[in-house]
């Protein structure tokens, strides 16, 4: 391709789609895309995540399964982590975990059946069952029809579907499913965490960290009615001591709009964290929260609940 030809590709990119040309955007199907170690274009030394998760949003009792994919890619090989979770009974039970080194080629994209974790894919590659089966234990999600879709100004994607989750010894249990894709480059303080709230009238609320640790982006559904706030204000109005990473972790959280038409108070349930390897007397800690808490929107007060991605670097 001639340069002139490149630049005039590129442009295009910019102007239709504001796309960053640093960082290759994510296809929404599992489909496979090779890396060619051998081009400037190849993705060294990111990170790409692909989160799926379901939640029931009409019972009394909460279910959540969070599945999180993790490539890891450098010029030495591709690392791919796999989580599977779920939250009932009130506790957390971490049932998936699964690391693989894959060499130097491969696809950094596309999520792989590993192990007790298997996939039905149907047209254009697309996830429509995630499985997972190891002796009595059962536990299955299907992502049915797209409700909705958000992009983010990082290009992340979030696409809001219906689904359900079969866990052998209960019917079939509908709700909600997460798909969210981003990509990162590593050492970077972007991504932070991230939240998954539903609540009545077909409330759903996706809240995330942007590049500066302090910015957070939210966007909302209540009804046919759909809003996004660029920049809100984001507080932890309590904390307790998390001695193994040495450092304070929220129980509570205080989150408004600057416009002033959205006010939500969060606090945990539970939670499930972990403190990383790292450098220095303070680690890092990821983790999970389920909370609960209310949501005021243009003057109508409603009661939520959902997942809190925690990450703190």
């Amino acid at each position: 391709m001639s340069s002139f030809r490149l630049q005039a590709l590129l442009i295009a990119c910019l102007i239709l789609t504001n796309c960053n040309t640093d960082i290759p955007p994510f296809s929404d199907s599992n489909e496979e895309s090779e890396v060619d170690l051998n081009t400037n274009q190849n993705p060294y030394n990111r990170i790409y995540e692909r989160n799926i998760v379901f939640m029931t949003t009409d019972r009394d009792s909460l279910i959540i399964v969070p599945w999180l994919f993790r490539v890891s890619t450098s010029q030495q090989n591709v690392v791919r982590k796999s989580e599977g979770w779920l939250f009932r009974n009130g506790m957390w039970e971490s049932f998936f975990t699964d690391q693989e080194d894959f060499g130097l080629i491969r696809y950094p994209f596309k999520v792989y059946p590993s192990g007790a974790m298997d996939l039905v894919v149907g047209s254009n590659d697309v996830i429509e069952n995630i499985i997972y089966e190891e002796g009595l234990k059962y536990l299955e999600i299907s992502i049915e029809e797209e409700i909705l879709e958000w992009h983010g100004s990082q290009g992340e994607m979030f696409r809001i579907h219906q689904g359900a989750v079969n866990l052998r010894d209960h019917l079939l249990i509908e709700g909600m499913i997460l798909d969210m894709n981003r990509i990162y480059t590593k050492g970077s303080l972007f991504p932070g965490e991230w939240m998954f709230l539903t609540g009545p009238n077909d409330l759903v609320v996706i809240i995330r960290a942007t590049e500066e640790s302090s910015n957070y982006t939210a966007w909302a559904r209540k009804g046919d009615q759909e809003y996004h706030w660029p920049d809100i204000e984001m507080e932890w109005s309590s904390v307790k001591s998390f001695e193994e990473a040495r450092r304070d972790i929220p129980i509570a959280w205080r989150i408004r709009s600057l416009d002033g038409e959205m006010d939500i108070s969060l606090t945990s349930v539970s939670m499930e964290l972990d403190a990383l390897a790292g450098e220095g007397p303070i680690l890092p800690v990821e983790g999970l929260y389920q909370v609960s808490g209310s949501l005021i929107l243009t003057g109508d007060y409603l009661g939520m609940r959902g997942l809190v991605r925690h990450v703190q670097h």
